[in-house]
């Protein structure tokens, strides 16, 4: 089936990919405040790079970590939006109105996945910056 002609659906949320969009959203909000409360805290110079021993070898100004946070919210964002078109993604076997269901709601929730570990990343990577 042509991707004009998957059914589109409004997929119904399970409690427990509610409790992950929340946790996602938490940490990357955690993330935020973490930042805007202890910015002041921070030596002037962050670390930007670190070796393959997790010693930093490059070090940046500590606006960085605004733009780290402003990278991994816009991920967040476009994945959010993109988690509301399933119909238009990639799928490997043929979309069908009696499979679309389950083929949206599987794609959706790995995208979803995605998202939280994304976020996880980036805020451990601020973290980890900020504790040097």
């Amino acid at each position: 089936m042509s991707i004009e002609k998957r059914p589109v659906i409004k997929l119904r949320l399970s409690i427990f990919d509610k409790g992950v969009e929340i946790f996602g959203l938490l940490v990357l909000l955690a993330a935020w405040v973490y930042v805007l409360v202890a910015y002041s805290k921070f030596s002037d110079s962050i670390p930007t790079h670190f070796s393959i021993n997790g010693k930093p070898n490059a070090f940046g100004p500590k606006s960085d970590l605004y733009q780290l946070l402003t990278v991994c919210t816009s991920l967040y964002v476009l994945l959010t939006i993109a988690n509301l078109f399933p119909q238009y993604f990639n799928y490997l076997k043929a979309i069908t109105p009696e499979n679309a269901e389950r083929r949206y709601t599987i794609a959706t929730r790995i995208l979803r996945y995605l998202k939280v570990l994304i976020v996880l990343i980036f805020a451990a990577l601020v973290f980890i910056t900020t504790r040097y």
